[in-house]
């Protein structure tokens, strides 16, 4: 009896080698629905890696690649497209998949930032400028908390004009800075994309 499961032993240490060398070979190939994005336009190519779960998490044009993360999978992929015609050349798996998911957290940190509808601050002029552009026709449609240090802004949009305004003001004390126009795509809140 101890000899048969000794000449086992061999057998069973030969079968794990080769399962886990398997999993790895797994581990290290781009699934096949995202493979299908080679030769896409980028943009269709983006659509799809965002239906399937992905967020992009470096992009850069003079490098001519994106690097996406999915968080369901823990998997980084690296895609490569033509400078021109914008069209995916390859696609490949990123080894660096905790630094991938390090700069997708960092980004969406950037979101929180993001609310909808008016801003909690008021002030006498800062409440002006909000009843001006109501009466306008205007209605507001998000604020940003801090996107750059001590300023706020919120987004007010006309529908029927296809406008869009902003307000700006100092948190500290809630003082009022500036109105302005700004293109009508600004108006809608840009972090229900990435959320």
């Amino acid at each position: 009896m101890k000899a048969s499961k000794l000449t086992n032993f061999p057998l069973v240490i030969v079968v794990f080698i080769f399962l886990s060398q398997g999993s790895t070979f797994a581990q290290n190939t781009v699934p096949d629905e995202v493979a299908s994005i080679v030769n896409m336009p980028l943009m269709d190519g983006e659509t799809k890696l965002e239906s399937l779960g992905y967020e992009i998490c470096f992009s850069s044009l003079f490098g001519k690649k994106q690097d996406w993360y999915n968080k369901a999978d823990n998997i980084c992929i690296t895609l490569h497209f033509d400078k021109k015609s914008h069209d995916i050349t390859s696609v490949e798996i990123n080894p660096e998949t905790s630094v991938c998911k390090q700069e997708v957290e960092a980004a969406n940190k950037i979101w929180e930032k993001y609310h909808d509808g008016q801003a909690p601050a008021s002030s006498a002029k800062l409440d002006e400028e909000r009843k001006k552009l109501a009466d306008k026709g205007f209605k507001v449609s998000y604020w940003v908390d801090q996107l750059s240090p001590g300023r706020a802004s919120e987004y007010w949009v006309n529908e029927s004009t296809q406008q869009a305004m902003y307000i700006v003001w100092d948190v500290q004390g809630s003082k009022w800075s500036k109105t302005d126009k700004t293109d009508f795509h600004e108006g809608t809140n840009p972090a229900h994309a990435h959320k």
